[in-house]
């Protein structure tokens, strides 16, 4: 994938509209002041005593020659839109998935709604979301188990904890930018999931620029500031030390369509769901 974010497949029909698009874009950027990009403002990086930010190259937790990637990632052009933007914006794609991971075993669980507190979500949390489930075909794919097994092995060199139980809930994202409307993967500017690690993978996109995150500790100190640039490259976050945003993605050519691809992994202890 280029910097520009090219790969091979062609989304939906993009977003019509995002109502309020100026109000919108100074909320991003002032609502939450450590959201903010100068390097001049950036504070020193904090020492920390373990992992809680790191940087997974391209096959890592599955490689995308895979023969089944190619399919994976082709079903993020059936996303349906996220109906659920309190901010009115029609620029995000999603559907949801829950699951058990438990050393090899993995399980789907019945379709739920997904909740946030608002202190983790400012602008979508305290109420259930209900989101279109991920299809058949993908949550039981031997792909997305192998990711959720490897992720949460990671999770236990990283974390130095023996392995349990996890709840995991997968999110597939597709975020769309029109010439003059920027697509913004995180509205609600830097925060917390509420969870105990995050899993951000980049699948795909094409005709972006922008979709830099930023990864800062809970008192402010830049950890890092990164691009995912390729298929497969992640972010694997210690979502109770840290906190994420993506900057807005823009489109690079304005006659042609602009989106970015994800699938967010979100790992919570089973014992405490």
């Amino acid at each position: 994938m280029s910097e520009r974010g090219g790969v091979a497949h062609r989304p939906a029909s993009l977003y019509q509209q995002v109502r309020r698009p100026n109000e919108i874009m100074y909320w991003f950027n002032h609502a939450h002041s450590p959201y903010s990009w100068p390097y001049a403002m950036r504070p020193r990086i904090e020492t920390l005593t373990r992992p809680t930010a790191l940087l997974l190259q391209p096959g890592d937790l599955a490689l995308p020659a895979r023969p089944e990637w190619r399919s994976f990632a082709q079903s993020w052009d059936e996303l349906p839109r996220d109906m659920w933007m309190a901010d009115g914006g029609t620029y995000r794609r999603r559907r949801y998935a829950a699951f058990e991971v438990d050393g090899d075993a993995c399980g789907r669980l019945p379709h739920r709604a997904h909740y946030q507190d608002r202190n983790h979500n400012p602008l979508n949390g305290g109420v259930e979301r209900w989101f279109a489930p991920m299809a058949d075909g993908q949550a039981t794919s031997a792909l997305l188990r192998d990711l959720m097994r490897n992720t949460a092995a990671r999770i236990s060199q990283a974390s130095g904890c023996e392995e349990h139980a996890w709840m995991v809930e997968a999110h597939q994202f597709r975020i769309e930018a029109l010439p003059d409307l920027p697509g913004l993967p995180t509205p609600e500017g830097m925060h917390q999931d509420g969870r105990d690690w995050v899993l951000i993978l980049l699948v795909g996109g094409s005709n972006y620029s922008g979709g830099t995150t930023r990864v800062e500790t809970v008192s402010g100190a830049c950890l890092l500031e990164h691009r995912l640039a390729h298929a497969g490259e992640a972010l694997l976050l210690d979502d109770g030390e840290v906190r994420h945003g993506t900057t807005p993605i823009q489109s690079e050519v304005g006659d042609l369509p602009a989106w970015r691809d994800t699938l967010v992994l979100t790992f919570a202890n089973a014992a405490g769901r």
